[in-house]
């Protein structure tokens, strides 16, 4: 019971916590080892839109947690890769993983909270994968435009969400404000778009 208990506050408080409390949170598990199982995605379809739509160049990663995306990316498909996260321990491992990979002149990352966090450059792309619903439906679109200021002029967003029945309401959201560029669904998979 303690252990359910746990699971509900924690999945409450990424949500509606403070950033503080969010961190503590994302910290504790990705030093107990909680998120060890995501560490290898290289086959999953969203690397294809993100090479496409990233035109060599520079990417901006929301939520990067295992650092991933900046370590399975094809080395050659982007110029320069930022990766953020809440979690200071999920920063550190990501910058040790592009160490090892020789991808440290490439990849950057940055420990802060998506809500707030503020860049001084520009990106052909911005990726919330898997992350953007950890945000509160209310701050979802404020968050959105927000980050629209850091897209070079033909940059775009892509959102990858896999349980469709739970993030509906995200998915409309961006098919009523934005423009759509490319839509992938798969029932087992989840959706991909990409989006201005």
């Amino acid at each position: 019971m303690r252990k359910i208990t746990g699971f509900i506050i924690s999945r409450i408080s990424k949500k509606w916590g403070t950033a503080r409390i969010k961190k503590l949170i994302w910290d504790k598990e990705f030093s107990s080892g909680q998120w060890s199982y995501i560490n290898s995605t290289g086959e999953d379809i969203i690397y294809h839109y993100i090479e496409k739509y990233s035109n060599n160049g520079t990417i901006l990663d929301i939520g990067c947690g295992a650092g991933n995306t900046g370590n399975e990316l094809s080395i050659n498909k982007y110029e320069k890769y930022a990766g953020l996260d809440i979690s200071q321990n999920a920063v550190n491992n990501d910058i040790l993983r592009s160490q090892q990979n020789n991808r440290s002149g490439k990849n950057y990352y940055f420990c802060g909270d998506m809500l707030t966090y503020i860049r001084d450059e520009k990106y052909d792309l911005i990726l919330f994968r898997e992350s953007i619903w950890y945000v509160r439906k209310g701050k979802i679109h404020s968050m959105l435009q927000r980050y629209s200021m850091y897209l070079k002029d033909h940059g775009c967003f892509i959102v990858s969400i896999c349980q469709i029945d739970k993030h509906g309401h995200i998915i409309r959201l961006i098919e009523q404000e934005y423009t759509i560029l490319e839509r992938f669904y798969d029932h087992e998979r989840g959706i991909i778009i990409v989006f201005y």
